[in-house]
């Protein structure tokens, strides 16, 4: 499944208030497959805990822009992000869990891994990926991270691609 031009852009009204989001502004992100489209939805901080996260594929924490904020282009090296990959994909610590999983959604996007499918079982979420080049099939389990982990991943992965230098952040093991 290609995810190019399948996800829309974030509207900034909550969908469950239909307050608008203010800049600055913590809201959620959340992604459900209806009749093979994905459908995205977006909360409102306050309205999030009323949603029940097993009703997405995924769900994501972020901010509305500043207006008056330029957006830099980002650039990820597959390359780098393939080999962190294959060095965590086996992790057995939480932290590593967390930033290997993020690290397959952007070798994802990038198209260097194909998702095949997501599985939900009673023992939690995992994406099937496939590494075509290599005729391999991953099995990774969606950690569900919570906030802190999410930040401490989104630090790591500023860290790697170098966005205005290294942050605070510690990397994971």
């Amino acid at each position: 499944m290609e995810w190019d031009g399948k996800i829309e852009q974030p509207k900034l009204v909550c969908a469950a208030t239909a307050r608008a989001l203010a800049p600055g502004e913590t809201f959620f992100s959340a992604l459900r497959l209806t009749h093979g489209l994905f459908a995205r939805s977006d909360f409102s901080a306050e309205a999030w805990p009323a949603q029940d996260p097993a009703a997405f594929l995924s769900w994501w924490r972020q901010s509305v822009p500043q207006p008056d904020r330029k957006r830099r282009a980002l650039k990820l090296d597959a390359v780098s992000l393939g080999r962190i990959f294959a060095d965590l994909k086996d992790a057995k610590d939480r932290p590593s869990q967390c930033f290997c999983y993020v690290v397959a959604l952007c070798l994802a996007r990038m198209r260097k891994l194909h998702v095949l499918s997501v599985l939900k079982e009673s023992s939690g979420t995992f994406l099937l990926l496939e590494d075509r080049p290599r005729g391999v099939v991953h099995r990774l389990r969606d950690p569900g991270m919570n906030a802190a982990e999410e930040d401490q991943v989104r630090m790591n992965l500023m860290d790697v691609i170098a966005l205005d230098g290294p942050s605070e952040a510690v990397k994971p093991a």
